[in-house]
């Protein structure tokens, strides 16, 4: 390839390097309420959401986020989402980040958290019951039956008529009830928001860790590096693989869904072959069409011995005797003696 070719692709990929954020979470904003991915029929108040590139809807105080036959991920604070699932519906009470708070009115909902950061706070409603996330981790709240579920972390949970908290652990749910009693989850719910919300929780950690590979271009020496030594990720900046290629994904059984990556577009799942594991969230799992493989152990066939044929005893055959033949070269003997 001729220097000028070279030049042009060297361009070409800083160029795509500079204007692709350095991290996934790139909206940044004052208050909680971005709606940060959807899919399927989503309405604001009694407009429906629809999607322009770069331009993100909010949800301001009083006003509900409802989904028909959609899903949809809410930023509250920086590293705390809110996904809903299908015929889910939340209403916005307060936006400030030190002290967001949102009511669930009906369906499902996940909220996946970071390490909260100093000076913010979201608290999720529903009816009487107030549910603060205090850590790290990731939870559910249904409303039928109502009950939450601490997959991890440690949630505390309050009654208006009680001004005391209980604390809900890892592996713990807890119906709402007039008594609250935390008690061991037996059978965590896996249904299509489950599966959705963990799609969108690789492809967050997905972004940010090929993010924090990125390197800046000015920082790199020119003389040991190759044209596109600029991302220790090959693929950054390639074009979308194209709806045929997604279409093959899916007929394969490998979409996982929810999972809408900005470094891996046209990818459907994620591509464990690239080598990329960001450390926290749970490993893919993919539908059953490809189930995982029951260990089998090798069947050796039983060892056989030698068959020989038993020898038979026989006697040993010998002629059996004659009588003598006795020939005589004599004359006839006719009458008395000689």
């Amino acid at each position: 390839m001729s220097r000028l070719g070279v030049g042009a692709l060297w361009s070409l990929a800083v160029l795509t390097a500079l204007t692709i954020p350095a991290n996934c979470q790139s909206v940044i904003s004052t208050h909680s309420g971005v709606v940060h991915f959807f899919e399927g029929s989503v309405y604001l108040g009694d407009q429906p959401l629809e999607s322009h590139p770069g331009k993100f809807a909010t949800v301001p105080k009083g006003v509900e986020l409802r989904t028909a036959q959609g899903r949809a991920e809410m930023l509250l604070t920086p590293g705390a989402f809110l996904r809903l699932g299908e015929e889910s519906a939340i209403r916005m009470i307060d936006n400030d980040l030190s002290h967001t708070r949102l009511e669930l009115l009906s369906g499902s909902a996940v909220v996946d958290s970071d390490e909260p950061s100093s000076g913010t706070s979201v608290s999720l409603l529903h009816k009487h019951w107030s549910v603060r996330f205090r850590e790290q981790g990731v939870y559910r709240i249904d409303c039928e039956p109502p009950r939450l579920w601490v997959l991890q972390g440690e949630a505390e949970v309050s009654t208006d008529s009680h001004d005391t908290s209980v604390s809900v652990g890892t592996g713990m749910s807890m119906p709402f009830a007039a008594v609250l009693l935390p008690e061991r989850a037996i059978d965590s719910p896996r249904d299509a928001l489950s599966t959705w919300s963990e799609g969108r929780h690789q492809s967050i950690s997905t972004d940010n860790a090929i993010a924090a590979n990125i390197q800046d271009p000015a920082s790199m020496d020119a003389s040991i590096s190759g044209s596109d030594s600029f991302t220790y990720f090959p693929m950054l900046g390639l074009p979308s693989l194209g709806q045929d290629l997604s279409s093959t994904y899916d007929a394969l059984g490998l979409a996982q869904p929810g999972f809408n990556s900005l470094y891996l577009p046209g990818f459907t799942f994620l591509p464990l072959l690239l080598g990329i594991r960001p450390i926290g969230f749970p490993p893919a799992r993919f539908p059953s069409a490809y189930p995982h493989p029951i260990p089998v152990r090798p069947v050796y066939p039983l060892p056989v011995r030698p068959v020989y044929p038993r020898p038979v005893p026989t006697r040993p055959t010998f002629p059996r005797p004659t009588a003598p033949i006795h020939v005589f070269t004599g004359g006839v003997h006719v009458g008395g003696r000689r």
